[in-house]
């Protein structure tokens, strides 16, 4: 599997994505991506946080027929504990992004930090695209998303430029 760098892998390996590297406008959050994860080589965990400050009201983004979620929550960074214990936890769609696909969207209230990072497991193959980002409101949906893709994926990118973080999504 290959992340939004496009790289090759063997073996166990992190993944940091950075603006400069996707060619995209800065990004307000880190991205990291383990796979294999758990010693499970079709499993992948990816890992966001804010760069800096807090981020309450958190948001994955997936397309709506993507079945390969094993589970999602909250840890610490690096990966080692995480919890499906999330606070005021909300789950939406499938909705359309504005002039875009079909997707579903879920996390919850508790405030992302330098100290607690939101996390996406997902097994076999990809989503095509992920997303993530904000809500203006609780329960509602995420207004500005960024984005990774996974670059050894048979899906085009996401028709808006989600291969490009940060991109200018927003919910209809």
């Amino acid at each position: 599997m290959a992340a939004a760098g496009g790289h090759a892998h063997s073996g166990p390996h992190l993944h940091e994505h950075s603006p400069h590297e996707t060619g995209g406008p800065p990004t307000v959050y880190d991205w990291k991506v383990y796979h294999p994860f758990e010693g499970v080589p079709a499993r992948a965990a990816v890992e966001v946080s804010p760069k800096r400050g807090l981020v309450p009201r958190w948001r994955f983004v997936v397309p709506h027929d993507y079945q390969g979620v094993k589970s999602w929550g909250v840890g610490a960074p690096g990966g080692k504990q995480i919890s499906p214990e999330v606070k005021r936890a909300v789950h939406s769609g499938p909705t359309r992004l504005v002039d875009g696909p079909a997707v579903i969207w879920f996390g919850g209230h508790e405030a992302l930090s330098s100290k607690l990072s939101a996390y996406l497991i997902f097994e076999g193959e990809p989503p095509h695209y992920l997303a993530f980002g904000q809500a203006d409101e609780p329960g509602g949906p995420p207004r500005r998303l960024e984005g990774i893709t996974f670059a050894a994926h048979g899906h085009p990118p996401h028709p808006h430029g989600a291969d490009r973080r940060p991109g200018p999504h927003q919910t209809a």
